[in-house]
């Protein structure tokens, strides 16, 4: 698929059950720029999907109500059955949960049908179209790149598959932030009237350019790992203050993900030998993954208890669970999880492997507690108290 010729006109799919919003939709493209624009319209649910994988149309526009069905449903059996061309999809309220539903189900723009005009859905077509042919460029390349490493990796075992695996999803985590931040970029460059819209795509930039930098401070310390050169800087710290920091990164994404926190920080310093900044980084990782795995109304939990030689770090959590053959190897590196937990949440395969080697540079231990699928899990750091002289 690509961008339409000038001369040759654009074939547009509209699938919509309401036969009003079909008569409206076509006068919006006939006054659309241009002039070269044929609108087809499909009621039906099964047939605009068997249309759709037939890759006969430039551009599908999808309404988000389909009677007993929804657009989101069509855009997720599109997916499904891997139905190129680019979609927009239309809705009669604008609400910010179905733009990221529709994003995620690979819906290339958002628009609202009251709001629909000529020049706008013009743009939102040329640039749906454009958002797909990069994004199908990436994928040739990732695709590429991953049968090229395969192709040499034949030979080696299950440490080899593993790294393998690693690849494909590095490439689709550093592809996530790709997406918006492009779409950013042209909200940006129309937005020269609309400032709100402007600071909003900065901030998506922003925040997605944050987490690019994160999964490279990631693959830096998978790195180090690989070689052996991983080291921390080790002072006299109150333990208190890495949790702290661990807790306030990790709050915010506790909250969006509907999940109640618990912790029980001591009052008096907890002092031990350590790099604060790694010590963070472990508790981060740890939060962050209970987080991750945990469904909206659950509990995460934090709590901290002391021996005459040691410090105990629980982080405890009502999620997904892990099941017992898992357990010996959570800690490995690029091991992402059994299948529930692939399909509940990405990653790199990367922290818990982390959290291992810096507690071990420490001179603690962690270990990975769990009942079993749907029955949370518990990870306990042990660290060495600071001795105290005199």
């Amino acid at each position: 698929m690509a961008p339409s010729n000038p001369d040759t006109p654009l074939r547009i799919l509209l699938v919509d059950d309401d036969e009003d919003d079909y008569l409206i939709t076509r006068g919006v493209v006939a006054e659309m720029p241009g002039g070269r624009s044929t609108l087809h319209w499909e009621p039906n649910f099964d047939t605009a999907l068997e249309l759709i994988c037939r890759n006969e149309y430039d551009v599908y526009l999808i309404d988000f109500r389909l009677g007993a069905r929804t657009g989101l449903e069509l855009l997720r059996e599109k997916q499904e059955r891997q139905c190129p061309g680019p979609v927009i999809l239309l809705t009669g309220v604008g609400q910010p949960e179905i733009d990221r539903e529709a994003e995620a189900a690979g819906a290339d723009d958002y628009l609202e049908k009251g709001r629909l005009e000529p020049i706008l859905l013009e743009r939102a077509i040329r640039y749906a179209q454009r958002h797909r042919l990069q994004e199908q460029e990436l994928e040739r390349k990732v695709a590429a790149r991953t049968a090229e490493l395969a192709a040499a990796n034949a030979s080696l075992v299950e440490a080899d598959q593993r790294k393998d695996e690693f690849l494909a999803t590095l490439a689709h985590e550093l592809r996530n932030p790709l997406a918006p931040i492009r779409n950013s970029l042209e909200i940006i460059r129309l937005s020269a009237d609309n400032p709100p819209g402007a600071e909003k795509a900065r901030r998506i930039i922003d925040r997605q350019s944050r987490h690019l930098a994160r999964l490279i401070d990631d693959l830096l310390d998978a790195s180090r790992i690989t070689r052996n050169t991983m080291s921390v800087e080790r002072m006299a710290i109150d333990l208190s203050e890495p949790l702290q920091a661990a807790i306030e990164a990790c709050k915010p994404k506790l909250d969006e993900g509907g999940v109640t926190f618990h912790d029980s920080l001591p009052t008096a310093p907890i002092l031990v030998s350590g790099d604060s900044v790694r010590l963070t980084q472990v508790f981060s990782n740890l939060l962050s993954n209970a987080a991750r795995y945990s469904e909206p109304g659950g509990v995460v939990s934090l709590t901290v208890s002391e021996s005459s030689t040691h410090v105990t770090v629980r982080v405890t959590d009502t999620g997904i669970g892990i099941p017992s053959e898992f357990l010996s190897r959570v800690f490995d590196l690029f091991v992402h999880g059994h299948t529930l937990m692939k399909q509940t949440q990405s990653g790199l395969g990367i922290g818990l492997a982390l959290v291992k080697r810096m507690t071990e540079l420490h001179g603690g231990t962690v270990t990975a507690r769990s009942d079993g699928i749907g029955r949370g899990s518990e990870f306990v750091v042990t660290l060495p108290l600071l001795e105290q002289k005199g």
